[in-house]
């Protein structure tokens, strides 16, 4: 007796229905050089240590690809005698922020700010961004920054400032009294007391500087901007292998959609 062999059903059923995730693939990895420019043009040496010690998620490398030189950081990077390091003490995010203003820029950005002032997190090294069109407006920045802390359960008890008018007004001066925040004042002319801050600006300013050429300056607020979001997600040393980003919300930032 001969039983019919049922070929086997080649056309897909009408009734199927195909998810987006059956083409989805893993992301190539990228060069060395591509991922040195996504991450603001910061050095090779801390990308290789993020890499290392696994630091951050969606970070794929092509490790066979050459660490080749940037023209750009060779433009924007210029060599200046650090500021001495400061006394180690161990704060609690939040109870001590570093605070400085960068400006006047010779260019008005696009939204029409030519100052922004930086906030650094002593404990976390978190650091925060604000533009402003002139310095009377830093101030009123300060006090937004300070209870957004109160909003996340944090107790700022300090903050360091420069001794610039625009954070020695009797404004800022009795705000900061009436909530139980001390102003902490470097000496006059000496901005290697306000280290952290200084150090920062440049950390900042020279990857933005970087990834600027061949564009027009007036964006120089949206690189400085991206710079300081690139900085809360890369290893730095004060933090003994964790990234700002980590700190401040308890896990590893995902890079891969840079």
């Amino acid at each position: 007796m001969k039983v019919a062999v049922r070929e086997p059903n080649t056309q897909p059923s009408k009734n199927k229905t195909v998810t987006p995730q059956t083409f989805l693939a893993a992301k190539p990895a990228q060069s060395w050089e591509t991922w040195h420019k996504w991450f603001g043009h910061t050095s090779y040496g801390r990308l290789q240590h993020m890499l290392d010690n696994n630091l951050v998620d969606g970070f794929s490398v092509d490790t066979r690809t050459q660490k080749a030189d940037c023209i750009a950081c060779t433009k924007s990077k210029q060599t200046v005698k650090p500021f001495g390091k400061s006394a180690e003490q161990k704060t609690e995010p939040g109870e001590l922020t570093h605070i400085n203003l960068w400006g006047k820029y010779s260019i008005t950005s696009i939204n029409g700010n030519q100052y922004y002032i930086l906030f650094v997190d002593d404990a976390e090294r978190f650091t925060t961004t604000e533009f402003l069109k002139g310095k009377g407006e830093a101030p009123q920045k300060v006090k937004e920054y300070l209870m957004h802390l109160k909003t996340q359960d944090k107790k700022p008890k300090a903050i360091r400032v420069d001794r610039g008018k625009e954070f020695v007004n009797d404004d800022l001066k009795t705000w900061c009294r009436e909530h139980g925040i001390e102003i902490h004042m470097t000496a006059p002319y000496s901005p290697s007391q306000n280290g952290v801050a200084e150090r920062m600006n440049r950390t900042i300013v020279e990857p933005a500087r970087a990834m600027l050429q061949g564009l027009p300056e007036f964006l120089w607020e949206y690189a400085v901007n991206h710079s300081s979001y690139l900085h809360n997600r890369t290893y730095t040393r004060a933090l003994n292998n964790k990234t700002p980003y980590e700190m401040r919300f308890k896990k590893k930032p995902n890079v891969s959609h840079l």
